[in-house]
């Protein structure tokens, strides 16, 4: 059986702009679009992107009909209101020089929920001392900070990451007021985070994390409405064919992308979306491998997970599940011939032989396109564990785009795997690294004529 487990890159492969900088890049263009009567087209979406990315784009516009591309005055309308309200793009817009990548796309909520973290064992500590939460707020007065000693925090402002809400203790009613950090000047949203119990209490941890989970789900719906506005409307100019010296069409895609690629390209083959697929009903599955502080999981944050968004949104998590089955079925058949078995020594390991051989699992996969990061380790770990008993016959062949991204696949599978298992797979020739396969562009697909 031939197995193909696609990543990002393979969608990077035919030329599709599903990288993180390209759905920024988009969502900026849309945020700062000033022709209100006006939709937008492909250049206007990336045009800033031509000059740095003039290889890949021009590929693009070769095989695929972009000019087809457009995104209404009312879409464009939609979009802007959900890009202003939405603070994790926001929160991200201030960091897009330092998040290139989906990987770094997650590491940034980590580095966003270890801040938070630390907010609120102050507000738990203040809660201890005090009985409520009196952090330090300052009013902007004449360009001065002046303490606003009237005013208690309801909620935090990290890094542009999250409004802030202050609860004036005289009338119990929201002041929209400006406030000062050590780094800038912020407006304040009305946005409440009063506990649940009493007004006067303060802060709530758990709503205040309720609204984060929620506005994380709404950038995931942002992020859908890209690929289906532009990714999934880019329709082919060419005919496109996978050339490749030992090129084995799969019977089985397991994808860790949201879009159909292969089979919108190529041929229609069993997809398992391990996180997930974009459409009408997305069940698209963005954040982190795990929650690393206490604190977190103390106040069940698991909505941040990947593993919660999973079996919360029924996306098809079980990885390989029937091979290991088969594995297990296999060992007890072993197991129960070797104890039961009372003939000659020569019948015994005929039989034996015939049940190793009937346990083998005849497996070719071909990873395309995946970083092999540790975030997926449990993954790659299932994947690798199927020849630990015996040789089943599973090979592996992990293809790279150039030098330095073999160097890193190999760093992330050591670091997964460790040094024993990766070099005994490769002596084995179980494992092996080849370059990307060939894609040929044919002929202009013309247009059907009625």
């Amino acid at each position: 059986m031939n197995i193909l487990i696609v990543g990002n890159g393979f969608d990077l492969s035919h030329y599709l702009p599903t990288k993180y900088d390209h759905f920024m890049v988009a969502m900026q263009a849309i945020e700062n679009w000033d022709e209100p009567k006006e939709d937008m087209g492909f250049d206007d979406l990336f045009g800033s992107l031509y000059e740095k990315e003039d290889y890949f784009f021009s590929y693009t516009k070769e095989i695929y009909k972009t000019d087809e591309i457009k995104i209404s005055v009312e879409q464009i309308e939609k979009l802007k209101n959900q890009l202003k309200e939405n603070v994790w793009y926001q929160y991200f817009l201030d960091h897009v020089r330092e998040v290139k990548t989906w990987i770094d796309f997650e590491l940034k909520i980590e580095d966003a929920l270890n801040s938070i973290c630390k907010f609120l064992n102050k507000v738990d500590v203040n809660f201890e001392e005090l009985g409520n939460c009196n952090l330090p707020i300052y009013l902007l007065e004449n360009g001065e900070k002046k303490a606003a000693e009237n005013y208690y925090v309801s909620s935090l402002e990290c890094e542009n990451l999250i409004v802030l809400k202050l609860l004036n203790k005289n009338t119990n009613y929201g002041q929209h007021i400006d406030f000062w950090t050590d780094e800038k000047l912020a407006d304040i949203e009305s946005t409440w985070f009063h506990s649940y119990e009493k007004i006067e209490y303060g802060f709530s941890n758990g709503k205040y994390l309720i609204f984060l989970v929620s506005q994380l789900e709404a950038f995931t719906d942002l992020f859908n409405e890209y690929l289906q506005l532009v990714i999934r409307e880019l329709v082919l100019n060419k005919s496109l064919e996978i050339s490749f010296e030992n090129w084995m069409n799969p019977n089985k895609i397991y994808s860790f992308n949201y879009t159909n690629t292969y089979q919108r390209i190529y041929d229609s083959v069993e997809v398992e979306y391990l996180h997930g697929s974009h459409g009408e009903n997305q069940n698209i599955v963005l954040g982190i491998s795990d929650l690393k502080e206490e604190s977190l999981k103390k106040l069940k944050a698991y909505g941040f997970t990947k593993y919660h968004q999973k079996l919360f949104k029924d996306t098809d998590y079980l990885f390989l599940d029937d091979f290991r089955k088969k594995i297990i079925s296999n060992r007890l058949e072993i197991e129960r011939f070797e104890k039961n078995y009372n003939g000659s020594l020569s019948t015994k390991e005929s039989h034996l032989k015939a049940l190793i051989e009937k346990g083998k699992l005849n497996l070719n996969v071909s990873i395309w396109g995946h970083s092999l990061d540790y975030s997926d380790r449990d993954y790659i770990t299932d994947l690798f564990s199927l020849n630990d008993d015996m040789d089943r016959n599973v090979r592996v062949i992990i293809y790279y785009f150039d030098k330095p991204a073999k160097f890193s696949l190999l760093n992330n599978i050591l670091a997964i795997l460790g040094k024993d298992k990766v070099e005994h797979w490769m002596k084995n020739k179980w494992l092996q690294f080849k370059p990307n396969p060939k894609i040929n562009f044919g002929e202009i697909i013309l247009e059907k004529t009625a």
